[in-house]
């Protein structure tokens, strides 16, 4: 998590591997809802089966502090943008780990007190490898993949 340790994150941005940002604002979107519960409880995959007793925790949690009708799924979603990027849509280009206003930037990323810059102009930065960041994600096609997964 960006939150957790940036340090470390402006390190992975600038190290030079194909990196993929999704970004909490994505996962948000992809929610495994009580109705979807209901599905997985009702099905005999062991995995669905499994998973309802460890997302008990879970989905109370996210019930009593944050009214929501499901949990997010912001691992799963991660996993699948990284196995089939079509999933996503993405913009890439040089990250910074601080927001410095400068004319041309455009901010693609935004965490708790963490923001990213994507560099539209020439500057310092202009040489460092990219990066891509999650913008969209198609939140039906990976509730798809998620529930035929946990169900067979």
């Amino acid at each position: 998590m960006i939150f957790g340790d940036p340090d470390v994150v402006d390190i992975v941005f600038t190290c030079g591997a194909d990196v993929l940002a999704v970004g909490i604002y994505v996962t948000h979107h992809v929610v495994l809802t009580d109705s979807d519960r209901e599905t997985l409880a009702s099905s005999n995959g062991t995995f669905a089966q499994y998973l309802l007793k460890i997302l008990e925790v879970y989905f109370n949690y996210h019930h009593d502090g944050y009214s929501t009708k499901g949990v997010y799924l912001h691992d799963p979603t991660a996993m699948f943008a990284a196995i089939n990027p079509s999933l996503i849509t993405y913009v890439e280009g040089a990250l910074l780990d601080e927001v410095i206003p400068c004319k041309g930037n455009q901010i693609v990323y935004e965490s708790f007190f963490y923001a990213v810059m994507l560099f539209t102009e020439i500057t310092e930065w202009s040489n460092q490898p990219s990066v891509k960041v999650a913008f969209t994600v198609d939140v039906p096609a990976v509730l798809k993949l998620v529930m035929e997964r946990l169900m067979k």
